[in-house]
C-alpha cells in the first residue's frame, strides 16, 4: 500500500485487521531440531561446543545463536559442568557418560499471545539502544481489550485503544474501536472469523473504508479496494482516494512464506479530475520458516530496485524473544535501526496467528507490502 493510506491512518493504526482469527483457538506448533550438545547450532557436536558451554558457565555473554536447549546434555533439567563433560567424553570416544551428546531430537513450540512489546530506537551517537515505547495488551477469551502505548518520552501523553467485539459460534463478527485521544471510532466486520470490511470514522469528518477478497484456503487476502475522504477546510480542499491492490500469496505448510504487492491508486479534490495511476513499485515481502518476516524489497518502475529492510530475528526454543530491524548502508552491508523485545501470556494460539501478530507488532498494520495482523 502507498504511504499516504499509512498518514491517513496514523490516528487509527491499531484498526485494520486482514488476517484468520480464531476465538478460543486449538493450539497448533512449530517443529524444532536440536542435537544435543550442538550449542554454538551448527550442526554437528565439537570441541568448540565444549569450549562455549565453558564460557556460559563462567558467566561470560552468549551471542543470539546459542542454544540453549541443546546444553543439557545429561538430561538432569539443568546446565552444570556435567553437559561439559558429557560433550568431552562424546567426542573422545567414550561408550559411557556420554549422555544425549549427539543426539537429534524435534520438539514442539507452542505459540502464545503477546503480552507486551518493548521497541527500541538506535542512538547513532552512543552506538546504544534507547527505549521508545512500551506496548502492553490485556485480553479476554484471546482477544485485546485494551492496548496501551507508553512513550518513554514524557512529552508524548500515552495512547490507550479499547476494543469491543460480538460473536457468533465463538468467531469475531463485529469489533468497534476506539481511541482515547484521537475520538476516532473504528467498525470492523468479520466473514467465518476473517475481516472483510472495515470502516473508520474520523473526529475531523473524514472517514475510510476497505473490503478484503481472500484466496489460499480462505487463509489470506489476495486483493483489497480501499476508499478515503478527508474532510476540506478554509484552506484545502476536500480530498478523495482509491486504491487496488492486488497480492501474490505463496504459503508453506499454511505460513507465508512470500508475498508480492502490486496494484493501482486514485487521490483527488474537488479541483482536480480522478486519475489511475500505477503503483511506482512492486513490493516484496520474504518470511522465515515460520512466517516471520526476514526481508523486504522493492522493484520500482522509476529508480533504482532495493532491499529496504532486513530483520535479525533470535528466536529462544521457537520463540521469538527479540528482532532487530535493519537497512541497507549504502556499502553492502546492513545498518541496525529498530529492536523489540517480547514478553507472552499463557494463552496459546495457532502457528499461523503467532506469524501474523508478530509481523505485525514487528512492521506495523499497514505497510507497501502487506496487512498483518490477529484479532
Amino acid at each position: 500500500m502507498r504511504k499516504f493510506i499509512c498518514a491517513l491512518l496514523t490516528t487509527a493504526i491499531l484498526s485494520i485487521s486482514a488476517v484468520t482469527a480464531f476465538a478460543a483457538e486449538t493450539a497448533d506448533y512449530s517443529t524444532v531440531g536440536i542435537v544435543y550438545g550442538d550449542v554454538d547450532g551448527n550442526g554437528s557436536v565439537s570441541i568448540d561446543d565444549a569450549t562455549f558451554l565453558q564460557k556460559y558457565l563462567a558467566g561470560f555473554t552468549m551471542p543470539d545463536y546459542f542454544v540453549s536447549a541443546a546444553a543439557d546434555v545429561d538430561g538432569d533439567s539443568e546446565i552444570t559442568v556435567s553437559d561439559v563433560t558429557c560433550i568431552q567424553k562424546y567426542l573422545a570416544g567414550f561408550s559411557s557418560g556420554t549422555g544425549r551428546a549427539g543426539e537429534n531430537v524435534m520438539f514442539e513450540t507452542e505459540h502464545k499471545l503477546v503480552r507486551s512489546v518493548r521497541e527500541y530506537m538506535l542512538d547513532y551517537e552512543t552506538n546504544d539502544w534507547k527505549l521508545y515505547h512500551t506496548t502492553n495488551i490485556e485480553y479476554e477469551n484471546a482477544y485485546p481489550t485494551t492496548i496501551d502505548m507508553v512513550y518513554s518520552d514524557e512529552d508524548f501523553e500515552p495512547t490507550t485503544t479499547f476494543f469491543e467485539y460480538t460473536f457468533e459460534n465463538d468467531l469475531p463478527k463485529t469489533c468497534t474501536i476506539t481511541d482515547n485521544q484521537s475520538g476516532d471510532v473504528t467498525t470492523i466486520t468479520y466473514n467465518n472469523g476473517r475481516q472483510y470490511d472495515f470502516h473508520i470514522d474520523f473526529s475531523n469528518g473524514g472517514y475510510v473504508n476497505t473490503w478484503y477478497q481472500y484466496a489460499n484456503g480462505d487463509a489470506y487476502f489476495t486483493s483489497l479496494f480501499h476508499e478515503g475522504y478527508a474532510a476540506g477546510n478554509e484552506y484545502f480542499p476536500e480530498q478523495f482516494d482509491e486504491e487496488t491492490d492486488s497480492v501474490q500469496v505463496m504459503t508453506e505448510n499454511g505460513l507465508m512464506k512470500k508475498s508480492i504487492n502490486t496494484g493501482y491508486y486514485a487521490n483527488w479534490n474537488e479541483r482536480e479530475p480522478k486519475k489511475w495511476l500505477r503503483f511506482n513499485g512492486t513490493y516484496t515481502a520474504e518470511y522465515d520458516e515460520d512466517g516471520i518476516i526476514s526481508v523486504m524489497s522493492a522493484d520500482y518502475r522509476m529508480g533504482p530496485s532495493t532491499t529496504q529492510y532486513v530483520y535479525e530475528t533470535k528466536k529462544v526454543n521457537g520463540v521469538i524473544t527479540e528482532i532487530i530491524e535493519k537497512q541497507p548502508d549504502g556499502n553492502g552491508g546492513y545498518t541496525p535501526m529498530k529492536k523489540c523485545e517480547f514478553e507472552y501470556t499463557d494463552t496459546k494460539i495457532s502457528a499461523a496467528r503467532y506469524s501474523q501478530m508478530m509481523n505485525y507488532f514487528i512492521i506495523g498494520s499497514g505497510s507497501n507490502y502487506y496487512i498483518n495482523n490477529w484479532y
